[in-house]
C-alpha cells in the first residue's frame, strides 16, 4: 500500500491466479482499506488482467472505468468495462505492468 496525493492505493500482482477472478481480490481490498483505491493484475497462461476497485466516497471523484482503460491501454488491451466502483479489462504485454500503473498513478495526481 502507499499514499498518493492522500489516497490509499493498493498495487498487487498476482503469478498464477485466473483473471476471472479479480474482482474477489478488489472486494478484498475494499474492505481492508475502507477509503482508497485498488488496482490488481493477475497473470494465468499467459492471459492478462487488469481490475480496479475504487471505494464508495472516492468513487465521485474517480472511475475506475476511466483508470482501467488507461492501464489496459498500456498494456496493449483495448476497452475495458464496468461502473465508477469497479471496473476490468485485459491486456497482452505483461512485462508492461509496472508501467500501466505508473500511467494510472498519474491521473490520481
Amino acid at each position: 500500500d502507499e499514499s498518493v496525493n492522500k489516497i490509499k492505493i493498493r498495487f498487487q500482482k498476482i503469478q498464477g491466479f485466473p483473471t476471472k477472478e479479480l474482482r474477489s481480490i478488489i472486494d478484498k481490498g475494499k474492505k481492508d482499506l475502507k477509503e482508497g483505491i485498488i488496482i490488481a493484475y493477475a497473470v494465468h497462461e499467459q492471459k492478462l488482467g487488469i481490475a480496479i476497485g475504487v471505494t464508495k466516497e472516492l468513487s465521485k471523484k474517480f472511475s475506475a472505468v476511466e483508470l482501467v482503460k488507461i492501464g489496459s491501454s498500456v498494456l496493449g488491451g483495448k476497452g475495458g468495462g464496468g461502473r465508477n466502483d469497479f471496473a476490468q479489462a485485459g491486456g497482452e504485454k505483461i512485462e508492461k505492468i509496472e508501467d500501466s500503473y505508473k500511467e494510472i498513478l498519474k491521473k490520481l495526481i
